[in-house]
């Protein structure tokens, strides 16, 4: 999905509210004019795009470089479609977890860094079938009280053969957790511990879901706007 030779060099796309996952599909669209300069030169080169998270104090910085997390998502352009008056509509999906080694300064209007990537792990103390078949269990009682969502979609996604770190990522991205949550999980490479957080979450979520007062969101999800 990387290019070959590919020069750990990125362009940054910071957003409050979005938490990209590797073998996620996200639709965006881009209208700030920063950020039709970022699409025209990832169409350009290597058509990759890196979603950043921006810390949840980020508005509170009078700065023009806000913080945003360590840990970041390279994704690859999947396809997208210009707009008459120069925005874009694509879909981006979630390649490899990295880790920003170093901001750059750059003659662009958005922002670059070189990163490192981040290899998911086991470290042994976690029976990860048995933690599988919880985080499953979890997120269909989850599916029961979420009304919206495609059940043929979720079905289908959950009975797929995913590698465990792939298949909790995405639960996680579902399943209406915080950005920051979900910000959480990207930053933890380790297999056991990642998917006790992501079951942790659901239980929350089921919880807090008996309430009508919940927030709910779609699944599969929809576009996210910059």
């Amino acid at each position: 999905m990387l290019p070959t030779g590919f020069s750990s060099i990125v362009r940054l796309f910071p957003l409050p509210n979005l938490v990209l996952f590797p073998g996620v599909v996200q639709a965006l669209h881009l209208f700030e004019p920063r950020y039709r300069t970022l699409m025209v030169d990832a169409l350009a080169a290597d058509e990759l795009i890196t979603m950043a998270y921006l810390k949840p104090d980020w508005q509170a910085e009078i700065v023009d470089r806000p913080a945003i997390a360590e840990t970041v998502c390279v994704g690859k352009i999947l396809s997208h479609t210009e707009l008459d008056d120069g925005r874009y509509n694509l879909f981006l999906v979630g390649a490899k977890r990295a880790r920003i080694v170093e901001e750059l300064s750059r003659e662009t209007p958005y922002r670059m860094a070189e990163v490192e990537f981040l290899e998911d792990f086991d470290d042994g103390s976690s029976d990860i079938p048995k933690l599988r078949k919880q985080v499953v269990a979890e997120f269909r009682n989850l599916a029961k009280i979420r009304s919206s969502w495609n059940q043929e979609a979720m079905d289908q996604f959950v009975d797929d053969d995913l590698p465990f770190g792939h298949l909790v990522d995405m639960i996680c991205y579902s399943c209406g957790a915080s950005p920051s949550q979900q910000q959480a999980v990207l930053e933890t490479s380790e297999l056991g511990r990642r998917g006790k957080i992501v079951l942790r979450l659901l239980r929350e979520q089921v919880d807090s879901n008996q309430q009508e007062s919940a927030p709910m969101q779609d699944f599969p999800p929809g576009f996210s706007l910059n």
